[in-house]
């Protein structure tokens, strides 16, 4: 209970066993060097130095360089405004203060072209045609037949029976071969007549039977061959070259070549053939019908040189242009599918055999 009763009133350093002066000596030189330690002052000063005070004087401040501003750059007027452009409250189609009226290019209307029409049949990359007048495209929509033109006569009982213009139905770079082949054809019919004139004037010189035989030929040869040539093969090469058929190709390649074989029989004069060529020719004994017959035979020798000529370079035209043998049996296969006359004659035989 005595340590309860100490007296409240006694002084407090009386009984206080660090109030010697030789403790708090040191501790008081220990408090103030905690006091007066800067931690911001020179490193080589210890811990007990007293860090000096600023100066009063203030230091100069030097400006420091401050960082560029970039302000976007004010494009001109006529010229659209980008993404720096600020929001407005303008209307869509509205113009900026100042801003002028855009210059717009005046475009120059069109001028029209002529309309280019390409053969029915004929591929568009192969034909290379002419524009056409309104009265040839009217010509070619309505296609009235004007071959042979001798028909066109009002009093004419036979009508024209095709319609023929090399102008408007073949391709530019076929139309030589087409021209130089109707050429041909009219030169046979001229070698024709005058070969019927030719075997004429043997058997008018000369009676013979060989002679009468010979004329009854050739006026056979000119009534049958002026239009079977033109049907079989001219007829046939117009439309191979107009439709790009290769059966149509063969087909005028095989009439053809039976028609330089005549050229070269009908040259050597074989007595009863109804040609006028060499051999008929020296059996002749008047001088006129002689020079006559002889002028047949050179028709007919050159007759020869030019379908050989043409027959090569048709065939090399077919060979260059891309038409094969596969590609005609395709087109025949095709052409016997497609006709009438053949399904209903197969039609008929499946009948035929299932009774």
């Amino acid at each position: 209970m005595s340590g309860f009763d100490s007296n409240p009133f006694a002084d407090p350093e009386g009984a206080n066993p660090f109030s010697d002066p030789s403790v708090t000596q040191h501790t008081d030189a220990a408090q103030k060097g905690l006091e007066e330690y800067n931690p911001f002052a020179d490193d080589h000063g210890g811990p007990g130095l007293v860090a000096k005070e600023p100066d009063a004087t203030p230091a100069p401040i030097v400006p420091q360089p401050s960082a560029p501003s970039y302000e976007p750059a004010q494009l001109p007027s006529h010229q659209p405004r980008g993404a720096m452009m600020e929001p407005t409250d303008m209307q869509y189609g509205e113009k900026f203060p100042g801003e002028s009226e855009p210059i717009v290019p005046v475009e120059e209307e069109p001028q029209p072209q002529p309309q280019t029409i390409y053969p029915p049949g004929a591929p568009v990359a192969q034909s290379a045609v002419t524009p056409l007048t309104p009265e040839q495209e009217l010509e070619l929509a309505r296609r009235d037949p004007n071959f042979p033109p001798c028909f066109k006569m009002a009093r004419c009982p036979i009508k024209p029976c095709f319609y023929h213009n090399i102008s408007l139905e073949i391709p530019q770079d076929r139309r030589k071969f087409v021209r130089l082949l109707f050429f041909y054809w009219q030169y046979l019919c001229f070698t024709l007549f005058v070969n019927f004139i030719a075997c004429t004037a043997l058997f008018a010189n000369d009676g013979a039977s060989d002679n009468g035989v010979n004329f009854g030929f050739s006026v056979l040869w000119f009534i049958l061959f002026i239009p079977c040539s033109f049907w079989c093969w001219y007829w046939c090469a117009y439309n191979a070259f107009k439709t790009d058929s290769s059966l149509r190709f063969m087909l005028f390649f095989f009439v053809f070549a039976f028609q330089f074989l005549t050229c070269i029989l009908f040259t050597v004069g074989i007595t009863q053939v109804g040609s006028s060529g060499m051999i008929i020719s020296l059996k002749a004994h008047d001088t006129g019908v002689l020079i006559l017959s002889m002028i047949g035979f050179s028709l007919w020798v050159l007759g020869a040189v030019l379908s050989a000529v043409l027959l090569i370079q048709i065939h090399r035209f077919y060979r260059t242009s891309g038409f094969s043998v596969k590609k005609m049996q395709a087109e025949a296969g095709h052409a016997v599918a497609t006709n009438e006359g053949v399904r209903s004659a197969v039609v008929a035989g499946v009948k035929t055999s299932m009774e």
